[in-house]
């Protein structure tokens, strides 16, 4: 690995292992909100210690409990739900304070060979010539404030063609420095990666400026993992929130590799309330 970069991000897999099926992960942080990528990357490491190397994940399914606390050690508890010829189960529940805030199934599959389609890329800018968070006008309403000073990740927002009723938004994303040769590694970034900004899809075709009026929450999340891909390489997302209601929303969203391949899919269900 180049440096420490990507450091911080590499230690969400950092996990001790306190029983057969139990594990634990020390503090992160300070006090505060734990970001639920972070509770998602290390429910999915936890789980793939329990599972043969020759199956890799191709499905996360996740449900937010409640707030963690990054500065509280985590408690992950493993319980393999099935192992077959081809799949793996397993469901993932992390505890804190002696509450589960976090839970998950974890779905393995050793592959196999079949016919291939999937949805083309959109056309748009090339990284290289796009700008990162910094100097996006946008960039305090639609992302994370604290993702513009995280140096471990490069996110580079495509420009708007114009607002959509779905919110819809393109993003280029990679580490910043190269991570280790660990497919297994790399599916827990990304799978941290993937809460990232895609929530936001939900609230922005009812925010008509920079300015964010509404805290959306997620209440679930659900990834799939089309094949095995390096997030130290270049990935477009385009996310988009096709419904809105009841306080509610939906986001979705396709990964694809530079090369305009579809790896993944995403679907996340947001819980809104007006900021005050």
């Amino acid at each position: 690995m180049n440096g420490s970069l990507t450091d911080r991000l590499v230690l969400l897999a950092d996990l001790q292992r306190v029983d057969v099926d139990l594990f634990t992960a020390l503090p992160s942080g300070e006090p505060a909100r734990m970001f639920g990528g972070e509770a998602a990357a290390r429910a999915l490491a936890a789980a793939q210690l329990t599972v043969s190397a020759d199956r890799a994940v191709h499905v996360t399914q996740a449900t937010y409990l409640r707030p963690g606390d990054p500065s509280e050690p985590l408690w992950i508890r493993v319980d393999r739900m099935r192992d077959g010829r081809a799949f793996s189960l397993r469901r993932v529940d992390i505890e804190q304070s002696g509450k589960v805030i976090f839970t998950a199934m974890f779905s393995f599959h050793c592959g196999a060979t079949a016919f291939e389609h999937h949805d083309p890329m959109p056309r748009v800018p090339a990284p290289e010539e796009l700008g990162g968070l910094a100097g996006w006008t946008e960039a305090q309403a639609v992302w994370p404030r604290w993702l513009a000073g995280d140096r471990s990740l490069d996110l580079r927002p495509v420009p708007d063609r114009g607002r959509d009723s779905a919110g819809t938004r393109a993003l280029w994303y990679r580490a910043t420095a190269p991570v280790p040769d660990d497919p297994a590694l790399h599916a827990c970034l990304w799978l941290y990666a993937s809460d990232l900004t895609l929530v936001a899809s939900i609230r922005l075709p009812h925010e008509r400026t920079a300015r964010k009026t509404w805290l959306m929450t997620t209440l679930n999340h659900t990834v799939w993992f089309h094949r095995p891909f390096r997030v130290d390489e270049w990935h477009l997302v385009v996310q988009r929130s096709p419904r809105a209601g009841g306080g509610r929303g939906l986001a979705q969203a396709q990964v694809f590799t530079r090369g305009g391949e579809l790896v993944s899919s995403l679907a996340q269900e947001g819980l809104a309330s007006a900021i005050q």
